[in-house]
Protein backbone atom coordinates (compact mmCIF):
# COMPACT_ATOMS: atom_id res chain seq x y z
CA UNK A 1 0.00 0.00 0.00
CA UNK A 2 1.81 3.19 -1.17
CA UNK A 3 2.36 5.77 1.58
CA UNK A 4 1.59 8.63 -0.81
CA UNK A 5 -2.13 7.87 -0.45
CA UNK A 6 -1.97 8.80 3.23
CA UNK A 7 -1.24 12.15 4.87
CA UNK A 8 0.29 13.21 8.18
CA UNK A 9 -2.99 14.94 9.01
CA UNK A 10 -4.80 11.59 8.83
CA UNK A 11 -2.26 10.02 11.16
CA UNK A 12 -2.57 12.93 13.59
CA UNK A 13 -6.33 12.44 13.70
CA UNK A 14 -5.90 8.70 14.20
CA UNK A 15 -3.52 9.27 17.13
CA UNK A 16 -5.90 11.76 18.74
CA UNK A 17 -8.85 9.37 18.37
CA UNK A 18 -6.98 6.20 19.46
CA UNK A 19 -7.31 4.92 15.91
CA UNK A 20 -3.85 3.37 16.06
CA UNK A 21 -2.99 0.22 17.98
CA UNK A 22 -0.05 -1.64 19.49
CA UNK A 23 1.21 -5.12 18.82
CA UNK A 24 3.96 -6.81 20.80
CA UNK A 25 6.91 -9.07 20.07
CA UNK A 26 8.02 -11.49 22.76
CA UNK A 27 11.41 -11.39 24.46
CA UNK A 28 12.07 -14.97 25.55
CA UNK A 29 14.37 -16.12 28.35
CA UNK A 30 15.71 -19.23 26.65
CA UNK A 31 16.84 -21.33 29.65
CA UNK A 32 13.47 -21.07 31.41
CA UNK A 33 11.42 -20.69 28.20
CA UNK A 34 9.53 -17.86 29.88
CA UNK A 35 8.44 -14.42 28.69
CA UNK A 36 11.08 -11.87 29.76
CA UNK A 37 9.24 -8.88 28.32
CA UNK A 38 7.70 -7.53 25.12
CA UNK A 39 8.54 -4.77 22.66
CA UNK A 40 5.68 -2.61 21.41
CA UNK A 41 5.15 -1.82 17.72
CA UNK A 42 2.55 0.55 16.28
CA UNK A 43 0.00 -0.51 13.70
CA UNK A 44 -2.69 1.63 12.07
CA UNK A 45 -5.88 -0.18 11.05
CA UNK A 46 -6.94 2.31 8.37
CA UNK A 47 -10.64 2.16 7.43
CA UNK A 48 -9.89 2.44 3.70
CA UNK A 49 -6.40 1.00 3.20
CA UNK A 50 -6.25 -1.78 5.78
CA UNK A 51 -3.44 -2.36 8.25
CA UNK A 52 -0.66 0.21 7.89
CA UNK A 53 2.75 -0.93 9.12
CA UNK A 54 5.77 0.84 10.63
CA UNK A 55 7.54 1.80 7.40
CA UNK A 56 4.59 3.87 6.15
CA UNK A 57 3.94 5.30 9.62
CA UNK A 58 7.56 6.42 10.02
CA UNK A 59 7.38 8.37 6.75
CA UNK A 60 4.22 10.17 7.88
CA UNK A 61 5.65 11.00 11.31
CA UNK A 62 8.74 12.54 9.73
CA UNK A 63 6.81 14.40 7.03
CA UNK A 64 4.35 15.85 9.50
CA UNK A 65 6.72 16.49 12.41
CA UNK A 66 4.51 14.26 14.57
CA UNK A 67 7.34 12.88 16.69
CA UNK A 68 6.13 14.20 20.05
CA UNK A 69 2.47 13.36 19.42
CA UNK A 70 3.38 9.90 18.21
CA UNK A 71 5.64 9.12 21.17
CA UNK A 72 3.11 10.45 23.68
CA UNK A 73 0.46 8.13 22.25
CA UNK A 74 2.78 5.10 22.16
CA UNK A 75 4.06 5.57 25.72
CA UNK A 76 0.54 6.21 27.02
CA UNK A 77 -0.93 3.19 25.24
CA UNK A 78 1.92 0.91 26.35
CA UNK A 79 1.59 1.98 29.98
CA UNK A 80 -2.19 1.56 29.93
CA UNK A 81 -1.85 -1.95 28.53
CA UNK A 82 0.90 -2.83 31.02
CA UNK A 83 -1.42 -1.83 33.85
CA UNK A 84 -4.21 -3.96 32.40
CA UNK A 85 -1.86 -6.94 32.31
CA UNK A 86 -0.97 -6.30 35.97
CA UNK A 87 -4.64 -6.13 36.93
CA UNK A 88 -5.23 -9.45 35.13
CA UNK A 89 -2.31 -11.07 36.93
CA UNK A 90 -0.34 -11.59 33.71
CA UNK A 91 3.29 -12.35 34.69
CA UNK A 92 5.02 -9.89 32.37
CA UNK A 93 8.14 -8.08 33.64
CA UNK A 94 8.29 -5.13 31.24
CA UNK A 95 7.13 -3.40 28.06
CA UNK A 96 9.74 -1.78 25.83
CA UNK A 97 8.95 1.15 23.53
CA UNK A 98 11.06 3.03 21.00
CA UNK A 99 11.11 6.85 20.95
CA UNK A 100 12.28 9.56 18.57
CA UNK A 101 15.31 11.76 19.25
CA UNK A 102 13.23 14.75 18.13
CA UNK A 103 10.78 14.20 21.00
CA UNK A 104 13.68 14.20 23.44
CA UNK A 105 15.20 17.37 21.98
CA UNK A 106 11.87 19.18 22.18
CA UNK A 107 11.65 18.42 25.90
CA UNK A 108 8.47 16.41 25.34
CA UNK A 109 9.53 12.91 26.37
CA UNK A 110 9.80 13.51 30.10
CA UNK A 111 6.30 15.03 30.40
CA UNK A 112 4.82 12.29 28.19
CA UNK A 113 6.34 9.52 30.32
CA UNK A 114 5.38 11.19 33.59
CA UNK A 115 1.79 11.67 32.42
CA UNK A 116 1.53 8.08 31.17
CA UNK A 117 2.84 6.65 34.44
CA UNK A 118 0.52 8.81 36.56
CA UNK A 119 -2.54 8.14 34.41
CA UNK A 120 -2.02 4.39 34.18
CA UNK A 121 -0.63 3.73 37.65
CA UNK A 122 1.86 1.25 36.21
CA UNK A 123 5.16 0.91 38.13
CA UNK A 124 7.92 2.89 36.35
CA UNK A 125 10.18 -0.18 36.26
CA UNK A 126 7.69 -1.95 33.98
CA UNK A 127 8.32 0.66 31.26
CA UNK A 128 11.51 0.48 29.22
CA UNK A 129 12.48 3.26 26.83
CA UNK A 130 14.66 2.12 23.95
CA UNK A 131 16.90 4.99 22.91
CA UNK A 132 17.36 6.20 19.35
CA UNK A 133 20.78 5.42 17.80
CA UNK A 134 23.47 7.69 19.21
CA UNK A 135 21.29 9.11 21.96
CA UNK A 136 23.51 8.01 24.84
CA UNK A 137 26.52 9.73 23.23
CA UNK A 138 24.62 13.04 22.85
CA UNK A 139 24.96 15.15 26.00
CA UNK A 140 21.52 16.75 25.62
CA UNK A 141 19.74 13.46 25.07
CA UNK A 142 21.75 11.65 27.74
CA UNK A 143 20.50 14.20 30.27
CA UNK A 144 16.90 13.35 29.34
CA UNK A 145 17.62 9.63 29.73
CA UNK A 146 19.21 10.14 33.14
CA UNK A 147 16.12 12.08 34.28
CA UNK A 148 13.88 9.22 33.12
CA UNK A 149 16.05 6.71 34.92
CA UNK A 150 15.70 8.71 38.13
CA UNK A 151 11.94 8.33 37.72
CA UNK A 152 12.51 4.58 37.85
CA UNK A 153 11.99 3.99 34.11
CA UNK A 154 14.28 1.44 32.47
CA UNK A 155 16.61 2.52 29.64
CA UNK A 156 17.72 0.29 26.76
CA UNK A 157 20.54 1.03 24.33
CA UNK A 158 21.96 -0.77 21.30
CA UNK A 159 25.47 -2.29 21.21
CA UNK A 160 27.38 -4.88 19.19
CA UNK A 161 30.55 -5.12 21.28
CA UNK A 162 31.85 -3.87 24.68
CA UNK A 163 33.35 -0.75 23.09
CA UNK A 164 29.85 0.27 21.97
CA UNK A 165 28.49 0.38 25.52
CA UNK A 166 27.27 3.84 26.55
CA UNK A 167 29.01 5.92 29.18
CA UNK A 168 25.75 6.51 31.02
CA UNK A 169 24.09 3.68 33.00
CA UNK A 170 21.50 1.62 31.11
CA UNK A 171 19.35 -1.30 32.20
CA UNK A 172 19.26 -3.27 28.95
CA UNK A 173 21.61 -3.68 26.01
CA UNK A 174 19.98 -4.69 22.73
CA UNK A 175 22.15 -6.61 20.26
CA UNK A 176 20.88 -5.57 16.81
CA UNK A 177 19.73 -8.07 14.22
CA UNK A 178 22.64 -7.29 11.90
CA UNK A 179 25.06 -8.43 14.64
CA UNK A 180 22.97 -11.50 15.47
CA UNK A 181 23.18 -12.48 11.78
CA UNK A 182 26.95 -12.82 12.27
CA UNK A 183 26.78 -14.90 15.48
CA UNK A 184 27.81 -18.08 13.67
CA UNK A 185 30.94 -16.34 12.38
CA UNK A 186 33.97 -16.63 14.69
CA UNK A 187 34.60 -12.89 15.03
CA UNK A 188 30.93 -12.09 15.47
CA UNK A 189 30.53 -14.71 18.16
CA UNK A 190 33.60 -13.43 20.00
CA UNK A 191 32.33 -9.82 20.01
CA UNK A 192 28.90 -10.80 21.30
CA UNK A 193 30.48 -13.09 23.90
CA UNK A 194 32.65 -10.26 25.22
CA UNK A 195 29.64 -7.94 25.25
CA UNK A 196 27.49 -10.45 27.15
CA UNK A 197 30.24 -11.02 29.71
CA UNK A 198 30.76 -7.29 30.27
CA UNK A 199 27.03 -6.71 30.69
CA UNK A 200 26.76 -9.62 33.10
CA UNK A 201 29.55 -8.11 35.22
CA UNK A 202 27.70 -4.77 35.28
CA UNK A 203 24.32 -6.31 36.03
CA UNK A 204 22.90 -5.21 32.68
CA UNK A 205 20.22 -7.24 30.90
CA UNK A 206 21.07 -8.34 27.33
CA UNK A 207 18.50 -8.97 24.58
CA UNK A 208 19.41 -10.27 21.11
CA UNK A 209 17.09 -8.99 18.38
CA UNK A 210 16.22 -10.50 15.02
CA UNK A 211 16.77 -14.11 16.01
CA UNK A 212 15.39 -16.22 13.18
CA UNK A 213 16.94 -19.68 13.53
CA UNK A 214 17.55 -22.24 16.22
CA UNK A 215 21.25 -22.17 15.32
CA UNK A 216 21.42 -18.45 16.09
CA UNK A 217 19.59 -18.97 19.37
CA UNK A 218 21.91 -21.78 20.42
CA UNK A 219 25.03 -19.80 19.49
CA UNK A 220 23.79 -16.82 21.50
CA UNK A 221 23.04 -19.01 24.48
CA UNK A 222 26.51 -20.54 24.26
CA UNK A 223 28.16 -17.12 24.68
CA UNK A 224 25.92 -16.07 27.56
CA UNK A 225 23.05 -14.20 25.87
CA UNK A 226 19.94 -15.77 27.41
CA UNK A 227 17.14 -13.45 26.21
CA UNK A 228 16.23 -13.42 22.52
CA UNK A 229 13.63 -11.72 20.36
CA UNK A 230 12.70 -12.45 16.77
CA UNK A 231 10.68 -14.49 14.32
CA UNK A 232 12.05 -17.77 15.68
CA UNK A 233 9.51 -17.19 18.47
CA UNK A 234 6.92 -15.49 16.30
CA UNK A 235 5.86 -12.11 14.90
CA UNK A 236 4.19 -9.25 16.72
CA UNK A 237 0.91 -10.28 18.35
CA UNK A 238 -2.05 -8.65 20.09
CA UNK A 239 -2.26 -7.87 23.79
CA UNK A 240 -4.65 -10.81 24.28
CA UNK A 241 -2.13 -13.17 22.67
CA UNK A 242 0.60 -11.83 24.96
CA UNK A 243 -1.61 -12.68 27.95
CA UNK A 244 -1.98 -16.25 26.71
CA UNK A 245 1.76 -16.60 26.02
CA UNK A 246 2.76 -15.25 29.42
CA UNK A 247 0.50 -17.73 31.20
CA UNK A 248 1.89 -20.77 29.38
CA UNK A 249 4.22 -22.93 31.48
CA UNK A 250 6.87 -22.62 28.75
Amino acid sequence: MPAVRLTPAELRRALAADGTSLQYQAQVHVPSRSLAGVEAFVRWPHPAFGMIGPSEIVVLVEEGGLHAEFDAWVVGAACAQAQRWRAEGVPLPLVSVNVWAQTMRQGQLGPAVTSALQTSGVPPAMLEIETPPGATADAELATVLELLRRLGVRIASEARAPEDLPSIPVDTVKIPARAVAEIEDGDGRASIGRLAATCRDRGVRVVAEGVETAAQRDALLAVGCEIVQGYLYGPEVSAAEVSALARQPS
